[in-house]
């Protein structure tokens, strides 16, 4: 058996615990120590939240908050029967590091959930979560609207003046979408140059409200003064009630790809002119 073991509850109380009061049955403090003694003094949630006494009180735990510092405590209260009438006994443990550390691992656990489901580059939901909601949310739908896109001149951006202003032709067709994205519409990144926006249980008319609005706040971006001209092709399919899901992305990607080609065309047209 340990020689020290009272010199190892001593540290335990004088060392570790936060601090240590004593209250009548009232309520009233009968004794607080230096690392208790704000309980006196400060703003806390001492009264609301501090256990009444009961003579068959064994011990409870409460949380303590201290609100000029934010700090934390969790609060083992006890009764003791005193000849003169119940005393609480509270051990103050301070949980602050622990709480600090538990929000330090929860962002971190959220940061590293935002990358599995996001894109890197632009932010958007990746082809992960895509396929995800592809195969959960998108089937459960009333009604949905899919917008199959393609960036035009990604690689002749890239061979021609590098990947940096290849990706900012990426950023720009990103937050074209980004002007659209709502809690009914949902956006994503799911290739190189491919992306897709997903309107949710919305009419026929909206969805198409939904299109012109995307391709005014394209055009807004493009009228900008910084020599990147973003280009993308688009197809968009509709369904409601008793939709075939799968036949409406194929039908969504042959009307992009009919868009694509317009495009280009349009684009030769212009150059010859």
């Amino acid at each position: 058996m340990h020689k020290n073991l009272d010199q190892i509850i001593l540290r335990f109380f004088r060392e570790d615990i936060g601090g240590v009061l004593i209250t009548d049955a009232a309520g009233q403090i009968l004794y607080s120590d230096e690392k208790s003694a704000f309980v006196r003094q400060e703003k806390t949630n001492w009264h609301a939240a501090c256990p009444p006494a009961r003579p068959d009180q064994k011990s409870e735990l409460w949380d303590l908050l201290r609100t000029s510092t934010g700090e934390t405590y969790m609060v083992i209260t006890s009764t003791y029967e005193d000849a003169e009438g119940p005393l609480q006994i509270h051990l103050l443990i301070d949980t602050s590091v622990y709480m600090s550390l538990y929000r330090d691992i929860s962002d971190y656990s959220k940061t590293l959930r935002d990358e599995k489901e996001h894109d890197g580059l632009t932010g958007l939901y990746n082809k992960g979560k895509f396929m995800n909601f592809k195969q959960t949310l998108f089937p459960k739908q009333p009604s949905i609207a899919i917008y199959n896109m393609d960036v035009n001149n990604l690689k002749h951006m890239n061979d021609t003046y590098g990947h940096e202003a290849g990706d900012k032709l990426i950023k720009k067709a990103a937050e074209s979408l980004r002007k659209i994205e709502a809690r009914n519409v949902l956006t994503f990144r799911v290739g190189g140059d491919e992306f897709m926006a997903v309107g949710l249980h919305m009419s026929r008319a909206e969805a198409e409200k939904l299109l012109q609005t995307w391709e005014a706040g394209l055009a807004e971006l493009n009228r900008q003064d910084d020599g990147i001209q973003c280009v993308i092709a688009c197809g968009m399919a509709f369904g409601e009630g008793d939709y075939d899901l799968e036949a409406l992305f194929k039908q969504a990607d042959e009307r992009m790809y009919e868009d694509k080609k317009a495009k280009k065309r349009l684009a030769e047209q212009a150059r010859q002119a």
